[in-house]
C-alpha cells in the first residue's frame, strides 16, 4: 500500500516493512523527535554519517548505532537511513556490541555489509539478516508468550495471565521477560498493538477502527503512544510517500 506524496526532494519512496521477527524503515529522515522505542533499534546511515541525540548519553556522529529498548534518542540525518526494529530473538540483536545499556556502535565487521545491503534495498537487507550468528536462545516459556502476543496483542491482557500461562510467578515472569527480550512485558504488548495498527492500515481501515482493533482506548490514545514510541505522529508517517510491506 502506498500512501500520499512526500516532497520530491526525498527521492525514492520510503518503505516500512514488518516480518514476524523484525520490522524496518528505509528512506529519508522524517524529522523525528526524542522518543524511546518499545524494542531495540538498529540504525544505519546510507548517505554519510548521521547524528544521534540521546537524553542520557550525549550526542555523537556515527554511521551505525544500536539503541536498546526504552532509551530516549533521535537520529538526525540529511540523507537516507535504515532502521531495523529487533523483535525478541531477532538476528538484528546479534549486531550489537555487548555490555552497553545505552546506544552503542555495532560490530565493525557487520557495519559495512549491513549498510551495503540496505543501500541495495529491503530484499538484500533481509537476506543478510536471515542468517544470524548464534544468539543466546530465549527461554521457551517466554518465547511462547511473545509469539502469542505478536499474533494477538489481547492474548495476555495482564502480566498475571501471562505468568500463569508460563507456569511462573508474576514477579519471576516479569524479570525473565525483561532479561530474555530486552524490554518489559507492558512495552512489548504496546509494540504488538502498534504492529496491528499497520496491518489494519494496509487493509484499508480508517484509524478509528485500527485503534479499536489493536486495543487502544481511542484514536488519541493510539496517537499519543505512536508519538512517544517513534518521535513523530502516525499521520506524518501516513502522509509521507511510504509503502507498507507487511507479511
Amino acid at each position: 500500500m502506498t500512501v500520499a506524496a512526500l516532497s520530491q526532494t526525498c527521492g525514492a519512496a520510503p518503505v516500512l516493512w514488518m516480518r514476524p521477527r523484525h520490522a524496518g524503515y528505509l528512506g529519508p529522515d522524517l524529522g523525528v523527535g526524542m522518543h524511546d522505542t518499545a524494542i531495540a533499534c538498529l540504525g544505519l546511515a546510507l548517505d554519510g554519517p548521521f547524528t544521534v541525540d540521546t537524553a542520557e548519553h550525549g550526542t555523537f556522529v556515527t554511521s551505525s548505532v544500536f539503541v536498546p529498548a526504552r532509551v530516549r534518542h533521535r537520529i538526525v540525518s540529511a540523507g537516507r537511513i535504515a532502521l531495523l526494529f529487533a523483535e525478541p530473538g531477532s538476528a538484528v540483536t546479534g549486531c550489537a556490541l555487548s555490555g552497553s545499556t545505552g546506544p552503542s556502535a555495532i560490530d565493525p565487521g557487520e557495519e559495512a555489509a549491513l549498510i551495503a545491503a540496505a543501500r541495495a534495498g529491503v530484499a538484500s537487507l533481509e537476506r543478510l539478516i536471515s542468517n544470524p550468528k548464534p544468539l543466546r536462545p530465549i527461554d521457551p516459556r517466554i518465547e511462547a508468550i511473545v509469539r502469542e502476543i505478536r499474533a494477538d496483542p489481547a492474548a495476555h491482557p495482564h502480566a498475571a495471565d501471562a505468568a500463569t500461562a508460563a507456569g511462573l510467578s508474576e514477579y519471576y515472569f516479569l524479570r525473565m521477560f525483561a532479561a530474555h527480550t530486552g524490554t518489559t512485558f507492558r512495552r512489548y504488548r504496546q509494540w504488538a498493538r502498534v504492529r496491528m495498527v499497520f496491518v489494519g492500515v494496509e487493509a484499508g481501515y480508517d484509524l478509528t477502527r485500527c485503534a479499536a482493533d489493536a486495543g487502544f482506548a481511542s484514536p488519541s490514545h493510539l496517537s499519543e503512544t505512536f508519538r512517544r514510541t517513534f518521535g513523530l505522529s502516525l499521520t506524518a508517517v501516513l502522509n509521507s510517500r511510504v509503502t507498507l510491506d507487511i507479511r
